[in-house]
């Protein structure tokens, strides 16, 4: 078949016929039996729970999404007043602000058999880490995993690894602007392989068993997506068994017969041109499977291709409701009852301030009269006073104190259980200090407490994950290179360089190396200062040995310890305090250290923001003052056990 410019001109009477897959007897059974698997979880989502006050899974799901984008149902009758105030979406963004403002990454450790620390090698991965994560654009993503997390009560978080096949098109002449006649060049391109984590829809997530709190715990899972078939063919066009994935399927069975385990799906809501991807992961059994719209990719008992014995997919909940129960409690269900109450008492003050501007009349003058007569300035001839008498003479009086009251009742209580208005932004009713607004803000802090630890749960299970993945895959070779020095090829691998501030030498560069001939002490030290010699800046080499990484027995601890970023207000204010605490207490500080520190807090270079050379120690007033001599500190960060 010729190569088309676009997909758009694919005729469908030019593709190849479809057939079925002819299965075995034991693969008929293992498709049958999974398929049963995936239909019965599929039938327990589907049931009403308590924990989600009656609702299903579904319908606790859009219930929250409602509530946390204010959305305001349509009028059934034409006297209905729809209101919806959005102090449920401001208060959940308030918490979710103060979550940014934390510094939630990830410290790594390294130990051998023996329990003892491997220098070096953990701050290599957290550099790796960090630049996986720049290059994944994380930064927005952590913001909507929690987002995730405060408004459904749980989020589902997918690590893999970009790798496969994509057009790429190109014309080999320069484009003079004609519209035909023009030569396009398109061919397939392997991606270079990269890590990434992918925000699961939680109507996309299916676990296997509802009483068990932990992920981990879980006996099986599955994840289920609608994608494009021509994606669908990008992905997997090298897989034997794609060629039996149907185009368009427009028969379903609704048995457990031969035929319709080749021509199945789990929702009949895909439309021609679809494809059901289900991706099945059972810990249990060590086993992973794909199925395009029933039809198997891998093989029967397909170990997990990730390289480690854990869901790819990891789970963090909100608030628990039960340590039996999967799912956690959203931020959205824990206040929308009081806010549900407020806005409708807003509504009710809403139509009583109506009503008193034109309350309700009885006409007893015995002919037709026009509601517009009450309206301001209008004149009506032959209509007296009492022929239009009021129904309730309260009517016209509006809202009263004591409903008003209940209002501003209902508002503190909301902002006592959430956050106040000083937090979110708003003016306090009154003077407000500086010092009540720190007070208030601290107050909602310790309320924070339960939404800190959860987020930096999440995180710490992310780094995990995706240390695991940089450990199996980002030291594979990316191809190979003439030693000229030795005439022999040698692997080429990725070099990673991040900004880090150097131990006595102010910001510069700290690089990880992975090289299978691992230099010696000296000759780093050689090459760190003739690279700062080129770059300007100071240069710290951690080397690895890729090989001896893969082989050796290394334990690995994940820690997120939630501070305040470097540059917030608060650490501005924290590092205030503690100069002059220190200068208090006639401490000594270091001059060095505070400009470095100085410079972190206000995002600053340390080497172009002061004059360097010898600095005067800071003391307080009245002692003697002594000049501070500046040492030079070479230090060389690898990993000992790792250098062979």
């Amino acid at each position: 078949m010729p190569e088309l410019k676009s997909i758009l001109l694919q005729d469908p009477k030019d593709l190849p016929e479809i057939y079925p897959p002819d299965f075995s007897e034991d693969e008929d059974r293992y498709l049958g039996n999974l398929r049963t698997r995936l239909e019965k979880t599929k039938e327990i989502y589907s049931q009403p729970f308590s924990e989600f006050d009656g609702m299903t899974y579904e319908q606790n799901w859009q219930k929250n999404e409602d509530l946390a984008n204010t959305k305001i149902p349509p009028k059934k009758n034409k006297q209905d007043v729809q209101y919806a105030s959005g102090t449920i979406r401001t208060k959940l963004f308030a918490f979710l602000s103060s979550l940014l403002g934390l510094n939630l990454s990830g410290d790594v450790s390294a130990y051998d058999e023996n329990d003892l620390p491997v220098n070096g090698l953990g701050n290599g991965l957290e550099d790796i880490i960090e630049k996986t994560d720049e290059l994944d654009e994380d930064e927005e993503k952590r913001m909507l995993r929690q987002y995730e997390l405060l408004k459904q009560g749980y989020v589902f978080v997918e690590e893999v690894g970009i790798e496969g096949w994509e057009l790429d098109k190109s014309t080999p002449e320069e484009y003079d602007g004609k519209f035909r006649g023009v030569k396009i060049v398109t061919k397939a391109v392997k991606k270079a392989w990269r890590p990434t984590r992918n925000i699961l829809s939680p109507l996309s997530v299916y676990l296997g068993d509802l009483t068990k709190y932990l992920i981990s715990d879980q006996p099986y899972l599955f994840t289920i997506k609608t994608i494009g078939y021509e994606e669908a063919r990008l992905k997997y066009k090298d897989f034997e068994m794609f060629k039996h994935v149907p185009r368009t399927l427009t028969q379903f069975s609704g048995g457990m017969d031969k035929a319709g385990v080749k021509n199945w799906r789990l929702f009949d809501t895909v439309k021609g041109g679809q494809v059901e991807e289900i991706r099945y992961q059972c810990k249990q059994d060590k086993e992973y499977q794909i199925l395009l719209d029933g039809i198997p990719m891998l093989p029967i008992g397909y170990p997990f291709p990730w390289g480690y014995d854990e869901y790819c997919v990891t789970q963090q909940n909100y608030k628990p409701i039960r340590h039996d129960f999967a799912f956690g409690k959203s931020f959205i269900a824990e206040n929308k009852n009081p806010i549900e109450l407020l806005d409708e008492m807003k509504k009710l003050g809403y139509l009583k301030t109506l009503q008193s501007f034109m309350p309700a009349r009885a006409n007893i003058s015995g002919r037709i009269i026009s509601s517009q007569v009450l309206m301001p300035g209008k004149i009506t001839m032959s209509i007296k006073p009492g022929d239009i008498p009021l129904l309730d003479e309260r009517g016209s009086q509006g809202v009263t104190s004591s409903e008003y009251n209940m209002i501003q009742e209902l508002a503190k209580d909301i902002d006592r259980d959430t956050v106040s208005q000083t937090f979110t932004g708003s003016k306090e009713k009154g003077q407000t200090t500086a010092t009540q607004i720190v007070e208030l803000q601290r107050q909602a802090k310790m309320m924070l407490g339960i939404t800190i630890l959860t987020a930096s749960l999440l995180e710490k299970k992310l780094v995990s994950l995706r240390l695991m993945n940089v450990l199996k895959k980002w030291f594979e070779p990316l191809d190979t290179v003439v030693d000229k020095a030795r005439q022999v090829l040698k692997n080429r691998y990725r070099i990673t360089a991040r900004p880090r501030n150097i131990d006595g030498e102010g910001m510069g560069v700290r690089m990880v190396v992975p090289t299978e001939g691992l230099p010696s002490a000296d000759e780093i030290r050689s090459t760190e200062a003739r690279m700062k010699d080129q770059m300007g800046v100071p240069v710290r080499i951690i080397a690895l040995n890729p090989k001896e990484l893969a082989q050796a027995k290394l334990i690995w601890i994940v820690r997120v310890n939630p501070k305040e970023k470097k540059s917030s207000e608060m650490s501005k204010l924290m590092f205030r305090a503690e100069i002059q605490d220190a200068i208090a207490l006639g401490l000594q500080l270091s001059p060095n250290y505070v400009q470095d520190r100085f410079a972190q807090v206000w995002e600053e270079d340390p080497q172009k923001m002061f004059v360097q050379g010898q600095q005067p120690v800071v003391q307080p007033q009245g002692t003697e003052t002594t000049p501070a001599i500046k040492r030079p500190r070479v230090e060389v960060q690898q990993p000992e056990r790792m250098m062979g």
